[in-house]
């Protein structure tokens, strides 16, 4: 499970003229063997202010889409997408400008240009904005005129080269700006004796290059690059009370922040016609900085001492051969950590980790087959923990990595017959040390000092008064399997419809990690129809059923130790009906209207994070 980057190979998203947020898109596939891209010429992501979608964890396709590809995924809002292959196709304009805005003050602009476009290099321009700043969620009778606000920029240049005979050149700079409050609550006490919602400002820098030798059967090849990423938030809020005048105080402290270098390199020996052996290495160092327990700024801010420096490198050599239609890699991981702990000044994570690394593909035409076992370790940081729960804690104490000795799947995919595809999957997963990821607006609203039992949860345990834990660092150790289905039928412009549906049994730590609200059932529908070439029109459903916020709690048991248990809150079900039309006055001109919610659904997405309800939204597409 090579997931400890997978925020810095995102493919890159081009929906030209198209439905802005009609469906959503947010599949990945693998595969072994001899794979040709289709290029994506431009690479608009057209995001909206909406529900936010968890995404699964999933093998990635890492492909080259000449120097597009983005080197980190701003986490903004669902990515808005027409459906797998609807709107794929070359470009040969080099520029294109979406903009649009709706109810809430919900606005979003995509922009991108390359200057350089031919054969042999690409240097590009791209930017997109998302914000909403009007939508009351209505916490509090006494303060009906608090908003929620986000604001999140990001602006990338990208290019590449290729050098005839030798290979290809790659590098980005990416810059991510975000600026929100925390809108789900009561406006609380400053230090300074002000009413006010808490704010905060994140900063994510990215770098990246990488070098890709020459492709030959019949030779050796090789891969090189490094990259960089800033990720930090501006502050940390630690809520206590004020013993004089009993009033709920918010402190503001330092927050952690943190800096991932990060090497890879790749290189593969042909023995034989149709089989190879070669080795891949990953090598990440992760440097903290944050509160210093030596000296700290105020009494609370001893707590959170930097995690300070942890380095992790996996090397993975494999054999890979294939036989008439049967592709077969054999391989393992072994992860290698130096300095990461579990919390400043606990026991050190394992050295070494094992995990499989094996991949077996059957094509017979009709059907394909494949069985994947996979592993390893996952890196535990802020960065990843924003894609999760863009609300997230802006402090980490462990740096123990996520362990996952067995990733597996097995599955079958048939067609396409007449437009008929279907496919079935089972997975089946084991993880140590899967974090809950805290409830950090939970913890905010209730003030550390006086945190209130969550609904449904004991307020003892075994005559014992019980705590809970707020901290994103608390972990859990996961074992469940996934069962997943998918269906498509395509009749071309006159109706397309795609339908998955997965179930996950989940109880405790006796599940199938698909989220921090890790639901039993998650089902995706679309249907489109094109009746015209300018005219276009979809629905699409999005079902996340049965969900369960996770937190760990404490007792001291007769002897006065501290036990831990893990225990959950119900979350209510996500039901997202969308409907949207778009119009082409020009193959490079067009406009767009969507309706999102349209059961108006106001739904906690996790534990003191509430979504607005049915929103609508309109724009222009121009593609020049």
């Amino acid at each position: 499970m090579k997931t400890s980057h997978i925020s810095l190979l995102l493919p890159s998203l081009a929906i030209l003229g198209s439905l802005p947020a009609a469906a959503q898109f947010d599949q990945t596939i693998s595969v072994e063997g001899r794979y040709t891209p289709e290029v994506i010429r431009l690479d608009r992501i057209n995001t909206f202010p909406r529900q936010e979608k968890f995404a699964l964890e999933t093998t990635p396709l890492s492909y080259d889409a000449k120097g597009i590809p983005a080197a980190f995924a701003p986490k903004l809002y669902s990515m808005s997408a027409t459906g797998w292959r609807d709107t794929r196709k070359i470009s040969n304009k080099r520029g294109y400008l979406d903009i649009g805005a709706g109810s809430w003050l919900n606005s979003t602009l995509s922009a991108g240009y390359r200057f350089i476009d031919d054969e042999n290099s690409v240097l590009g321009l791209r930017f997109q904005h998302n914000s909403t700043s009007l939508w009351k969620p209505g916490i509090s009778p006494l303060f009906t005129d608090t908003r929620q606000y986000r604001y999140d920029e990001a602006l990338g240049i990208y290019g590449s080269h290729i050098f005839k005979g030798s290979g290809r050149l790659d590098a980005a700079v990416d810059y991510h700006i975000g600026n929100f409050n925390y809108y789900a609550l009561n406006p609380v006490i400053n230090p300074a004796g002000e009413l006010k919602i808490p704010t905060q400002t994140l900063n994510d820098i990215s770098a990246r290059i990488g070098w890709q030798s020459a492709a030959g059967s019949d030779a050796i090849s090789w891969n090189v690059g490094a990259g960089a990423r800033y990720f930090g938030y501006r502050r940390m809020y630690d809520p206590s009370i004020e013993a004089i005048s009993n009033s709920y105080i918010l402190n503001s402290i330092k927050p952690t922040r943190e800096t991932d270098i990060n090497l890879k390199a790749g290189v593969t020996f042909p023995l034989a016609e149709k089989s190879t052996v070669g080795i891949d290495l990953n090598a990440d160092a992760v440097m903290y900085s944050g509160a210093d327990k030596s000296s700290p700024t105020d009494a609370s801010e001893s707590i959170y001492e930097s995690p300070g420096t942890y380095g992790l490198i996996t090397l993975t050599p494999y054999y890979r051969f294939s036989i008439d239609r049967l592709n077969i890699r054999l391989g393992a991981d072994v992860d290698i950590a130096a300095n990461a702990r579990k919390y400043p000044g606990g026991d050190r994570y394992d050295t070494f980790r094992f995990a499989p690394d094996v991949m077996l593909d059957y094509d017979a035409g009709g059907a394909r087959f494949f069985l994947h076992l996979l592993g390893g370790n996952r890196l535990h940081t802020l960065a990843t923990g924003s894609e999760l729960n863009y609300y997230q804690q802006p402090f980490i104490l462990s740096t123990a990595p996520t362990y996952t000795p067995l990733d597996g799947e097995l599955g079958v995919s048939f067609g396409s017959f007449s437009g008929f595809s279907a496919g079935l999957k089972f997975a089946y997963r084991i993880s140590r040390g899967e974090y809950l990821g805290g409830w950090y607006q939970e913890l905010l609203n209730c003030g550390r000092d006086r945190m209130q039992v969550p609904a449904g949860l004991p307020e003892t345990y075994n005559g014992f008064a019980s705590s809970y834990s707020f901290l994103g660092d608390e972990t859990c150790n996961l074992h469940g399997y996934s069962l997943g289905a998918d269906l498509s039928y395509d009749l071309g412009k006159i109706f397309k419809i795609a339908a998955s549906g997965y179930y996950s049994a989940q109880n405790g730590e006796k599940g199938y990690f698909n989220g921090l609200d890790r639901p039993r059932w998650v089902a995706d529908i679309s249907a489109q129809t094109n009746p015209w070439k300018t005219l276009k029109f979809m629905i699409s459903y999005n079902y996340r059923g049965v969900r369960q916020s996770y937190i760990r709690g404490s007792y001291r048991n007769d002897k006065g130790f501290r036990e831990t248990f893990l225990t959950s809150s119900r979350l209510p079900d996500i039901t997202n009906l969308n409907f949207g039309v778009s119009y082409s006055f020009t193959d490079a001109f067009s406009i767009w209207l969507q309706a999102d919610n349209l059961l108006n659904r106001k739904v906690d997405i996790l534990p003191g994070l509430l979504s607005q309800g049915i929103t609508f939204a309109g724009g222009v597409a121009l593609i020049f």
